[in-house]
């Protein structure tokens, strides 16, 4: 797992896992294979004509048909484009909506990048990366038949920008709005507000241009996020959105009864000719939320007949995994590292005192953390910000505790004080554990630690509030494309927190990190890789704003007549588009 990547590029890249769009997972942790080895997979952002046209590729022995049962612990946060930002959720959304780009994958560590309602990943215009356009397909229609246009991609950035709707990624709506919250100077289109931000036009129903004031070379990933997905405006329903976004992908909402199940069904009106990346094989979808994770695992080890064609993103508990291991059962488990890190948020708002967050650091018992849900399977110790699949990373350890942790230093920092902390969690039996771990190796290194329980479908939401009463919380993120400018930004730069859809859940807002990271972005893209590893160690270093706990491994289930089901590459977790119920 700990392979380095090389700068992912506009050309060719190699990376040890390349990770787009998919980021914060609100997943239980999981029980991946023991201190697995990453794979090495290649791709490419291609202009091909072959590899951009539809339909997508068929899938050996696949067939049509069949109704794919995804067993989950709780219901999404969120489904609405402008809001999506949970792995789990982007490979949902991305069956009922699609963005300027996306990824073709086949399992194999292949992965290309390549347009999706769009004719091809999108023109640099004048060869600086400031000014990019977009071509939309032919012949693209929503569910009730009406022409997908350009201006419904342009509406759908600008709803981005609505502050009620703000839990999604900001990319480019802090590229277009630069230098501070990427919303402060437009609001979006609601309650008198321009129909697109500026930069962005649209001079016919075909075409889409985007105009930055810096370069950004990254903007074909950043146009595979659910920004992009376009939006009707007759059909936005704003807040409401989340339970029934229009469809202009292979499915369409049939029923969503929230925290019960939500159902998909064909849209007769998606042509497999005018899409690259799905195939659509199953009839439809239903999500049954509401499970325990031990509950899911043990039916997909019974297969019996009802859970024979369904699959389940929640990682195998510790007290099922036993029995995965071997046999048939062993043949149905989809593993792998991912690309994600998780991490001990420290509120820096309420814990202000450097040295309290240094005694966290040496006070977290990380191999506890992982025994809670299935021990170094789970994932291996973490030291650094960025996972070890991110271009550029190299390893380091600012305070040299071994993953159990270091009573007498930690107690030495405190001098004898003993800290009263909030320590939140979903409340999901797993995460529970695992709050638990971190609470009793605190409480025994001079913490005192009161537990608070949220709701796992609004965890982040929650978290994500600059007014939060936690201190401590637990998170996981995951580079959306496997660079640092997908990471450090989002995470620690204090100008982009607002009052709520945060992603810098540590709510660091040091102005000398901001103008370190303003100056790494001005680099050449060839310097910035060491450039971000340099800036992740000084955040540990002198500020201190998370304890890093581990980085993520998968170790998942699926049903005997689940086809194709592997872990993307992409969002680090099984795959949706090309997956196929056995006949």
């Amino acid at each position: 797992m700990h392979r380095r990547a090389r700068r992912l590029s506009i050309g060719v890249l190699s990376v040890a896992l390349l990770a787009a769009g998919c980021t914060r997972t609100g997943e239980d942790g999981g029980t991946g294979s023991e201190n697995e080895e990453a794979k090495t997979q290649t791709g490419s952002i291609s202009y091909q004509a072959d590899d951009n046209q539809g339909p997508a590729a068929a899938v050996e022995g696949a067939t049509k048909g069949g109704i794919l049962t995804v067993l989950r612990d709780f219901d999404f946060e969120h489904l609405d484009p402008a809001r999506n930002y949970v792995s789990n959720q982007l490979l949902t959304g991305g069956l009922l909506y699609r963005s300027l780009t996306g990824y073709k994958e086949n399992g194999t560590g292949e992965l290309l990048l390549v347009g999706d309602l769009a004719r091809d990943p999108g023109k640099d215009v004048n060869g600086d990366c400031r000014v990019w356009e977009f071509t939309l397909r032919d012949g693209l229609t929503y569910e009730d038949g009406s022409p997908i246009t350009s201006k419904d991609v342009a509406y759908g950035v600008a709803r981005s920008f609505a502050p009620q709707l703000n839990e999604g990624p900001h990319y480019i709506q802090q590229w277009l709005y630069p230098g501070g919250e990427y919303n402060a100077r437009y609001q979006g289109p609601y309650d008198g507000g321009k129909p697109a931000p500026d930069g962005v036009e649209t001079p016919d129903d075909k075409t889409i241009r985007f105009t930055f004031a810096d370069p950004h070379c990254d903007m074909p990933y950043a146009a595979a996020m659910p920004t992009t997905a376009p939006v009707p405006a007759a059909k936005d329903t704003k807040t409401n959105y989340d339970l029934r976004p229009f469809s202009s992908g292979p499915y369409k909402v049939k029923s969503y009864q929230r925290d019960v199940a939500l159902e998909l069904e064909r849209n007769p009106n998606w042509d497999p000719d005018s899409d690259p990346l799905r195939t659509a094989y199953p009839d439809g979808f239903r999500f049954t939320f509401g499970l325990e994770g031990a509950q899911i695992a043990e039916r997909l080890v019974a297969d019996a007949p009802a859970d024979q064609a369904a699959f389940t993103w929640t990682d195998v508990p510790p007290a099922v995994l036993s029995r995965t291991t071997s046999g048939p059962v062993a043949e149905r488990v989809v593993k792998g590292p991912t690309q994600y890190v998780w991490v001990l948020n420290i509120n820096t708002q309420r814990v202000v005192d450097l040295n309290i967050r240094k005694a966290l650091n040496y006070a977290v018992d990380k191999d506890a953390t992982l025994k809670a849900i299935g021990g170094r399977a789970a994932g291996t110790p973490a030291t650094t910000l960025m996972s070890p699949t991110t271009a550029g990373w190299q390893e380091y350890d600012v305070f040299g505790a071994p993953p159990g942790g270091d009573s007498a230093k930690a107690k030495e920092l405190l001098g004898g004080q003993t800290p009263e902390l909030v320590l939140a969690h979903a409340n999901t039996e797993l995460r529970t554990q695992q709050a638990e771990a971190v609470r009793k190796s605190l409480t025994e290194r001079g913490f005192k630690i009161i537990m608070k329980s949220i709701e796992s479908s609004g965890y982040y939401d929650e978290v994500g509030r600059k007014n939060n009463p936690y201190d401590l919380y637990l998170g996981g993120w995951g580079a959306d494309w496997p660079t640092g400018s997908t990471v450090i930004p989002p995470l620690y730069d204090g100008r982009g927190i607002g009052p709520e859809g945060n992603q810098n859940l540590s709510y660091l807002n040091d102005p000398g990190i901001s103008a370190e990271i303003d100056r790494v972005r001005k680099l050449p893209a060839a310097e910035q890789d060491a450039e971000w590893i340099k800036l992740d160690e000084k955040i540990m270093r002198d500020l201190v704003p998370v304890v890093p706990l581990y980085y993520d491994a998968a170790y998942v289930l699926r049903g005997s007549k689940v086809g194709n089901a592997f872990l993307s590459d992409a969002f680090g977790a099984i795959q949706v588009n090309n997956i196929y119920v056995k006949q």
